[in-house]
């Protein structure tokens, strides 16, 4: 089964909320995520946008809290506080996540 991402890059914040779906679940992956990313919860009736923010920094609260839709903020653990993936790799996880949720009927 293969499943269109519909892959959009914005190289700026606004042009990306102008962009973006009013109605869909925003999975905003972050350190200061509430959830954990293996307790997300999908839904394929839904459409889904993953934000991740700058390599170094993230993507702060305020500027995430302007996203149109429901936000779900989730992080990913590690063996070491503090510490965290890059942004490349917690794309992959949470894509992976996801699309596994969605295979396994758990959406």
């Amino acid at each position: 089964m293969v499943h269109d991402l519909g892959v959009k890059v914005f190289s700026r914040f606004e042009d990306a909320l102008r962009g973006l779906p009013r109605d869909a679940l925003y999975i905003v992956l972050e350190t200061y995520g509430r959830r954990l990313l293996n307790e997300l919860e999908v839904s394929k009736d839904k459409q889904v946008v993953v934000v991740l923010g700058a390599e170094d920094y993230g993507i702060p609260l305020d500027v995430a809290e302007r996203l149109p839709g429901k936000k779900v903020y989730v992080k990913i653990p590690v063996a070491v506080s503090g510490s965290s993936y890059n942004v490349v790799s917690s794309l992959v996880m949470a894509l992976y996540e996801i699309h596994r949720r969605l295979i396994a009927g758990k959406a």
